[in-house]
């Protein structure tokens, strides 16, 4: 070091002591701590899928987040919720120690819990659009104090007496009960009343084996998803009885069949709860997928991942750019954290050509977390600091140091080899 440069040390050195840097620090790292958990924190994904047909309102509350929201066209909306948590741990001491080592927990655990809420709707309006072989009806409150409403499809070839040009009736029976409808159509349009009159014998059933909260106001959801007692069977027979008449409705509306269920059992995944099927089955995640990661290697992925990887849409191909420049069996967290972050082959890329190889997968979610780019890092080597470390990257990022920073106190006789005298530096003048 020469005696110009000691100098400048010694001159930013006595500006620090001047402001009294060492009783400021503390705070300095709390604030740098925050800074950077809210970079990281912010970065969330959310996926909804939305599947047709049900009623009430069935409001699914996963902690992924799964969320059958039935409106008589069952809607699950499932809101997959990735929340990479990373707590680098920046300490600003009068000389700079950065120890940056994220602790990644990626937490996405899909618990549903069906609830059906809502009105009586066992009368009301209805509205209703013939669209090819369908026809799409609309129920609504029959008055202001209760305001609802939810639709469904049904088939065209249910209704082959619908009244045209004048007011008239026409019904349809489901295994759960009978709905009347009074009015009329004009073209592919028509308006009218309905009167759904339930099942007694069949909410029964249901209670009879096995499935419990059912109660009078499940009927005309039941009717809605058109749930059958060969259903409610096929459920007993693959172990699933002693659930939710919430959860039933949901499983009916999103066809969460046999074949369905045994297809997973084919694969390893018996005994899954019905909160879980009813997740996989609205995201559409199928045995073709997990055998997909299998295939690569990925073995006995647990449920809540295999969702979380499905509403990110991580697949063979977003792999297969990381095996190219040498990232292979990355484990399924990292592979979450990456795709919910926005980390892709080329940003790891971009790094190694600047300079900084076999970078650890954990290392790579700050760098991505505070927009730490090969341009921020180019900008120091224009200035001569070649070499940076690379956990010394988030220090400098977080405490607002730049390469313009830098360039702007070295045109003011700041100058120093050191980036932590300018970390000192900044800090020092902000507070």
């Amino acid at each position: 070091m020469t005696n110009d440069t000691m100098t400048n040390d010694h001159i930013i050195m006595n500006h620090s002591k001047k402001l009294n840097i060492i009783r400021m620090l503390p705070l300095l790292g709390c604030m740098a701590c925050f800074i950077y958990n809210h970079a990281a924190m912010a970065q969330t994904v959310v996926v909804t899928t939305t599947t047709p047909v049900v009623t009430p309102v069935i409001k699914v509350n996963p902690v992924v987040t799964a969320n059958p929201v039935v409106n008589t066209n069952v809607n699950p909306l499932v809101n997959t919720n990735v929340n990479p948590v990373v707590n680098p741990v920046v300490n600003v001491n009068p000389v700079v120690v950065e120890n940056v080592n994220p602790d990644v927990d990626v937490d996405v655990n899909p618990d549903v819990n069906v609830d059906v809420v809502g009105p009586d709707r066992n009368e009301g309006s209805w509205f209703a659009t013939i669209k090819g072989d369908k026809i799409r009806i609309e129920f609504r409150s029959g008055d202001d104090e209760n305001n609802w409403s939810s639709d469904s499809d049904f088939n065209l070839s249910d209704f082959p007496n619908l009244p045209k040009g004048q007011k008239g009736e026409f019904s349809l029976r489901r295994e759960a009960g009978n709905v009347v409808f009074t009015g009329t159509f004009d073209g592919d349009m028509g308006s009218g009343r309905y009167k759904f009159t339930p099942d007694d014998t069949f909410n029964a059933y249901v209670k009879s084996h096995g499935f419990t909260n059912v109660k009078e106001s499940n009927s005309f959801s039941f009717y809605m998803v058109d749930l059958k007692k060969s259903y409610i069977e096929m459920l007993q027979k693959t172990g699933y009885s002693d659930i939710s008449a919430g959860n039933l409705i949901a499983m009916s509306a999103l066809k969460v069949d046999e074949a369905f269920i045994n297809s997973f059992k084919a694969i390893g995944y018996t005994d899954l709860p019905c909160h879980q099927l009813i997740a996989m089955k609205s995201m559409h995640l199928t045995p073709e997928f997990v055998k997909g990661f299998e295939q690569l290697g990925y073995k006995d992925i647990p449920v809540n991942r295999l969702i979380a990887l499905k509403s990110l849409r991580i697949d063979g191909d977003y792999l297969k750019g990381f095996n190219d420049i040498g990232y292979k069996n990355i484990p399924v967290n990292d592979l979450i954290t990456f795709k919910s972050v926005g980390i892709t082959p080329e940003f790891v890329k971009g790094f190694e050509d600047a300079g900084y190889k076999d970078i650890p997968a954990h290392s790579l979610v700050p760098l991505k977390s505070l927009h730490i780019t090969p341009e921020y890092i180019n900008g120091f080597k224009k200035l001569g600091f070649t070499d940076i470390p690379l956990n010394e990257l988030p220090a400098l990022k977080s405490t607002g140091v730049t390469p313009e920073y830098v360039a702007s106190m070295q045109e003011k006789g700041f100058k120093s080899d050191n980036l932590r005298k300018y970390m000192q530096l900044k800090t020092s003048f902000s507070n």
